[in-house]
């Protein structure tokens, strides 16, 4: 069963490989525009920041079980 947290990682990850998929379109094109391409960048920044957060607490409750069982 997957928690609230693991659901929103899965999410979070899907954006982040949606974001570096237009990344690479955006860098490949003649003019990129980089209003665009900034906000793509601030998306990956953010949503790694987001997955890392949700791994640590992951981690944690994983850490907490393990010593209550």
């Amino acid at each position: 069963m997957m928690t609230t947290l693991e659901a929103q990682k899965m999410r979070l990850l899907e954006e982040l490989r949606q974001a570096h998929e237009q990344i690479a379109l955006i860098k490949v094109q003649p003019y990129p525009d980089f209003k665009i391409l900034n906000y793509y960048m601030d998306t990956v920044r953010r949503n790694t920041q987001l997955v890392e957060m949700i791994d640590t607490h992951l981690f944690e409750d994983e850490r907490q079980r393990g010593c209550a069982g």
